[in-house]
């Protein structure tokens, strides 16, 4: 999406008297080429714009690099969702976006490393399995006239009609939190699904995955946990179980396909398996500031409180 605004993007960065190179991309997975290019050449900073998806994929790239010449990730947001971008100071206002590129200001944050199989993938915001892969399949073939978060709201009320609840095993840490679930997200930012705070407390350095589970829910319960998930009170709900760890594994039953999204990218284990590793402060982004806004952990704080 980002092609559409070269002509501000590059206007935007010529004003602030940053040097850069624009490389558009043509098909998918072709930013993770570029991203990796461009640490190659030497570069100080990759930046995605684009959506959730587009970081997803610089991010992998940049994951490829050394270490040690791993270029910082930078984010001008102008996808639908921005989900990541909300962990930023400039939050989703691009505007805002060239000011923090160009104050160059880096925090280094944890991103999650997903095997299955013979297959590895990194994600920075989040992942999960349940019935948000419905949602996101719903997604897919919906028009692109409604906003982020309402179409997300629809395809929600749309996948649960008849969604099972599925039983995982789950180790965090080699702890068992075995159970059915509607969904299990890990987070390692605080908002999924295009506004949906799944996780609130989530902190994107602090050396640990945030954990949501909802547990199989009635169309009633349903009703009464969807508004509390947008705004990010639902973490003492009985239906839900919240936790922390750097390692989580999660097993379908034999025999099962296990789809599962990275940042809202759409991937099947079809040995039923994945397992997830933190990688501590692996990636330095630009602008970043690690954590939920003040006003969405005030809301989670105050709905603890009010439970006591």
């Amino acid at each position: 999406m980002g092609g559409r605004l070269r002509g501000e993007i590059e206007r935007e960065l010529t004003a602030r008297g940053l040097h850069f190179t624009l490389a558009e991309t043509t098909r998918p997975l072709h930013a993770v080429e570029l991203a990796q290019a461009a640490a190659k050449g030497g570069a100080d900073v990759v930046v995605a714009a684009g959506g959730d998806g587009t970081v997803h994929e610089v991010a992998n790239g940049l994951m490829r690099a050394a270490a040690d010449h791993r270029p910082a990730l930078g984010v001008i947001p102008v996808g639908t969702g921005n989900d990541f971008a909300k962990l930023l100071k400039g939050g989703t206002d691009r505007h805002q976006a060239y000011a923090h590129l160009a104050a160059g200001e880096v925090v280094d944050f944890d991103v999650g490393l997903v095997s299955w199989a013979d297959t590895t993938e990194y994600f920075i915001n989040g992942m999960g399995t349940g019935v948000d892969v419905a949602v996101v399949h719903q997604i897919q073939h919906m028009g692109s006239t409604l906003p982020a978060t309402l179409k997300y709201l629809v395809a929600l009320i749309k996948s649960v009609i008849g969604f099972k609840a599925i039983p995982l095993k789950i180790r965090a840490d080699g702890r068992a939190l075995d159970r059915s679930v509607m969904i299990i997200a890990i987070g390692n930012g605080p908002c999924l699904g295009s506004g949906f705070w799944v996780c609130p407390r989530a902190v994107a350095n602090d050396g640990r995955f945030d954990i949501c589970m909802v547990h199989d829910l009635g169309y009633l319960q349903i009703a009464r946990t969807i508004p509390k998930v947008m705004r990010g009170t639902h973490e003492h709900l009985p239906v839900v179980t919240m936790d922390q760890a750097e390692i989580i594994e999660v097993e379908a039953p034999a025999g099962a396909s296990l789809f599962f999204h990275l940042d809202g990218e759409l991937r099947e284990a079809a040995d039923p398996r994945f397992r997830i590793e933190l990688k501590h402060t692996a990636l330095p982004v630009v602008g970043g500031r690690a954590r939920a806004p003040d006003a969405i952990l005030a809301r989670a704080a105050a709905a603890a409180q009010g439970r006591r």
